[in-house]
């Protein structure tokens, strides 16, 4: 059985190809922006979605796998959690394409990467916590990293295991982390704390960014 941290670099490989193989289609075009953008919305959606399916089988296996570590005997089917995001993923494309018409081509493959890894990403992660929320003898998942910013190193600390359900699996571009499925009969660890929950939350305000910032500053600058 794969550990967590090996499914995370499994995890990395797939989502960091997905990015490798859009900004080759990139690189394929020359010539008119207008042609290269329609070039990759004909053909990025279905990419993502290719690789979309491969991180949510890898998320399926490592779940069940987890689940039979921990020794749950109680019968539960999990099923890949893929949410459609055609029209968010084409907004991200053609964002990404804006740099195309001042002949950036640099520019437009990070920022194409910048919208493919994390929508791979996504379907990995919300497939643990989608089938964390209806599995009975499910308590929570824990945020796996290696590392990586500040803001990565607080919500994993600890171990810390997210209870609540309606929880935000906080992300950035380029962010590796994935998510641990946690058992009855396993390791339960500690629940995150007010900080970790607070700081998964979405729609900061200015003053909510600025106090978090402040708190990453001065507990996870090293």
């Amino acid at each position: 059985m794969p550990t967590a941290l090996e499914s995370r670099a499994a995890l990395a490989v797939v989502s960091a190809s997905a990015a490798d193989v859009a900004q080759q289609i990139l690189a394929s075009t020359s010539g008119d922006p207008v042609a290269r953008r329609l070039v990759l919305l004909d053909n990025v959606p279905d990419l993502i979605g290719y690789y979309t399916d491969g991180s949510s089988a890898l998320a399926l296996d490592f779940y069940q796998e987890e689940r039979e570590k921990a020794g749950v005997l109680l019968q539960f089917a999990p099923e890949a959690v893929v949410t459609d995001r055609t029209v968010k993923i084409r907004r991200g494309i053609s964002w990404a394409s804006e740099p195309l018409f001042d002949e950036d081509d640099l520019s437009a493959s990070l920022r194409l990467a910048a919208v493919v890894q994390p929508e791979v990403a996504r379907s990995y992660r919300d497939t643990i916590t989608g089938n964390r929320e209806k599995d009975p003898a499910a308590v929570g998942w824990r945020r796996v990293t290696a590392g990586g910013c500040k803001l990565c190193r607080m919500l994993s600390d600890r171990g810390a295991v997210y209870r609540e359900s309606s929880v935000n699996f906080a992300a950035h571009p380029n962010c590796n982390c994935s998510a641990q499925p946690v058992f009855l009969g396993g390791d339960v660890g500690q629940e995150a704390s007010v900080e970790q929950y607070r700081a998964s939350r979405r729609g900061k305000t200015p003053a909510q960014r600025k106090a978090l910032s402040d708190y990453l500053d001065a507990f996870y600058s090293v």
